[in-house]
């Protein structure tokens, strides 16, 4: 049974993350392929290699695992977010859509022989033990990963709640291993936080799972009511948002535009191909609009902050977004899990798929003054059998349809010498957010002096 689903991961397993599907339309069977003599002729040598490995390998292998092993290779051997999942594999994925699952909290990929961490989520374990982006898994409970594949690992780190593991990290510009112990819990994804910063209202996105529109909508509608109707701008953070659900990245958008393309699909087969348009209905009333992104902004994440910067709806600060631009489809195995294969690329309003580039901020701000911190090779193209940009092209940066106010060029790149090191819980240490609520102010303030 094919279950087409535009399903937007950014890695190809989740640890403990919200990786989920829309709502599933049917198709029937797919009609089979016409065999060739070369297609039996690689079937045979597989059969060869296979029965070899059967009789002759050092110790006895069950026929059931080489099946696997080998299907699985077929489809991570296509790109990073292609995979066979067995039925507790297929199990734990449907279970994360709803937000609330057990884990660390923690979007990994593979990378070098070891696991890399995209982005921790706010608030789960991983997060509160001070987890970054850019962390190489080196070992699990003191058991080395190198050449560990990435579902092994995976399920290594998978465990009952409140039982306890300890993670071997390297990080960038880290000379000693960091050794932090987590303890498992049932993650619950509060998709939103908010906080009024004088009359601008922050609104923090942590991923794209099934209740992320209500609860961007629940949030306006709280941040208007806490200021007593005179929220003047908002600030939308989508930094370390691993996406999600394309139906709520769509959503998401829609919430802030009321006109304009949001995204569009494009895949193999015309099936595939599908676009979005926002319906009236901006839910901030047009108020000015800052999105915050770095690169471990990702997938329904970076549709959300192209279709805003495209339709020139808010300006984009901070750093270049992962790049993941591909739509995953799940093709249900009864009793034996499912198939996750990338059937389509999406496309931004200008025409041009961020896949491999990204989303390039229109006012590019770094977190740190340290080059080192920022983790500059985490993003999709650097993934194994990552899918190069179809058209060859970067997705064009369009100029704001608000004219940006002088105070834009005052903003620096990087926090000036003396900028204390960052601390999630203190606002005033961050700088991108600084910076933001700098300039989405004076966005909102009687017009004077403008620059372009």
């Amino acid at each position: 049974m094919k279950l087409r689903i535009s399903l937007l991961i950014m890695t190809t397993f989740a640890v403990g993350v919200g990786v989920g599907m829309v709502e599933p339309v049917i198709h029937g069977a797919v009609a089979g392929t016409p065999q060739n003599d070369e297609t039996y002729r690689q079937l045979g040598l597989f059969e060869n290699i296979f029965q070899r490995i059967k009789a002759d390998y050092v110790v006895p292998e069950s026929s059931k695992k080489l099946v696997y092993d080998a299907m699985n290779g077929m489809l991570t051997g296509l790109d990073p977010h292609s995979a066979y999942m067995n039925a507790q594999q297929y199990k734990d994925m449907t279970a994360e859509t709803s937000g609330q699952f057990g884990g660390l909290g923690i979007e990994v990929s593979e990378a070098g022989g070891f696991i890399k961490v995209i982005s921790p989520i706010d608030g789960t374990p991983a997060a509160k033990a001070g987890i970054k982006p850019g962390d190489l898994i080196v070992a699990i409970d003191g058991k080395p990963m190198i050449g560990m594949t990435l579902d092994k690992a995976v399920n290594q780190m998978r465990g009952p709640a409140g039982s306890k593991i300890k993670l071997t990290i390297k990080r960038a510009g880290v000379d000693k291993p960091i050794h932090v112990t987590l303890t498992r819990a049932i993650i619950h994804v509060h998709a939103v936080k908010t906080a009024l910063y004088g009359n601008v209202g922050y609104m923090r996105l942590a991923s794209f799972s099934e209740n992320a529109n209500r609860d961007i909508r629940r949030g306006v509608a709280k941040l208007k009511a806490e200021s007593h109707g005179k929220v003047g701008a908002y600030i939308l953070d989508l930094r370390n948002n691993p996406g999600g659900l394309l139906d709520q990245g769509i959503a998401v958008a829609d919430d802030f535009l009321n006109t304009g393309e949001i995204v569009s699909t494009h895949g193999r087969h015309q099936s595939d191909d599908q676009v979005w348009y926002a319906h009236e209905g901006d839910i901030t009333d047009g108020k000015p609009i800052v999105i915050l992104v770095n690169s471990g902004t990702a997938s329904a994440a970076e549709i959300v902050s192209a279709a805003l910067q495209q339709n020139r709806r808010a300006v984009v600060m901070g750093t270049r977004t992962f790049g993941k631009g591909s739509v995953q489809t799940i093709f249900t195995i009864p009793g034996h899990g499912a198939l996750r294969m990338t059937t389509a690329l999406y496309y931004t309003p200008s025409g041009k798929s961020l896949q491999d580039y990204g989303v390039e901020p229109d006012l590019v701000v770094h977190e740190t003054n340290n080059p080192k911190d920022h983790f500059p090779k985490i993003r999709e193209s650097n993934m194994p059998h990552a899918f190069r940009n179809p058209s060859g092209m970067k997705a064009p940066i369009l100029p704001p349809k608000l004219v940006l106010p002088a105070a834009a060029k005052t903003i620096a790149a990087r926090p000036p010498v003396g900028w204390p090191k960052l601390e999630p819980k203190k606002p005033g240490t961050d700088y991108q957010l600084q910076m933001a609520l700098k300039l989405v102010r004076a966005m909102a303030a009687p017009k004077s002096g403008a620059t372009h």
